[in-house]
């Protein structure tokens, strides 16, 4: 049947205008959710962008190393793990390669050692105590006295050790940041001299300069990490390294003399 310009065309136009009608508003709608829901969404990422406030800058290498040289002084009691690498031979005294131990400070060290005695092997137990050092016979297990060419107690001592070495450092620079024992630490690098470290490590003096690096509690600002790089004296191998790590400050570890031959 043919629809012409009579009642039934104008009824037809009718049923799809009233049908269209209700979709109007609902694209309208729908259209304003998603204009305002897209300014919105810009708003909210305008307004984030300080959200996260402003980040403190990185200390200097020079405070750090102060921070750590005054917190890690005023510690008396500590544990230390001695590790050398690649580090000269030694056919005189006790040479020490390994050592882990406790600390009281000042002058009292009793730690488990590996190294070299009179050139050969060796794994016993030392005890520094009143300026002399007692080591024990892995044989017998009697105790005996001994010369120390590695001085674990120069280690700690407040006028010449390691503190010493690391406020004397120079040419420091922050080398970021990383995780020492769980903890987040500053790693800064620099030089010192062999002079520096020779009460620590028994070498002649000089002005010849080795890298020095340290790690610094970021927490606390005490030392928990010291290497030494390089050679410190003639013969020693150029990839010679020496670390020092510290860890458990404040707990009390008594530390008893033995008598010697017993």
């Amino acid at each position: 049947m043919r629809l012409g310009p009579g009642t039934g065309w104008h009824r037809l136009q009718r049923q799809e205008v009233a049908a269209i009608r209700p979709i109007v508003p609902f694209l309208s709608r729908a259209r304003h959710r998603a204009l305002t829901s897209g300014a919105g969404a810009l708003a909210l990422a305008v307004a984030c962008t300080g959200c996260g406030g402003k980040s403190e800058p990185a200390p200097s290498a020079q405070s750090v190393v102060d921070r750590a040289a005054a917190a890690t002084k005023a510690e008396k009691h500590f544990h230390f793990v001695f590790d050398e690498e690649h580090g000269p031979r030694s056919v005189t005294g006790v040479h020490l390669v390994f050592a882990e131990g406790d600390v009281a400070v000042p002058g009292k060290v009793a730690a488990d050692v590996s190294g070299t005695f009179v050139g050969l092997p060796l794994r016993s137990r030392l005890v520094v105590a009143g300026g002399r050092y007692y080591l024990q016979d892995p044989l017998s297990g009697k105790w005996r006295q001994v010369t120390v060419s590695t001085n674990p107690v120069a280690f700690f001592d407040p006028a010449r050790g390691v503190l010493s070495v690391i406020r004397n450092a120079t040419q420091l620079e922050l080398a970021g940041s990383e995780k020492v024992g769980g903890k987040d630490a500053y790693h800064v690098k620099g030089k010192t001299t062999v002079g520096a470290i020779a009460p620590l490590l028994g070498n002649p003096p000089g002005d010849r300069l080795v890298d020095i690096e340290l790690w610094v509690d970021e927490e606390s600002g005490r030392l928990v990490r010291v290497r030494l790089a390089g050679a410190v004296e003639k013969g020693d191998p150029d990839d010679a390294t020496r670390t020092i790590d510290l860890s458990r400050y404040g707990v009390v570890v008594p530390i008893v003399p033995p008598k010697s031959g017993t």
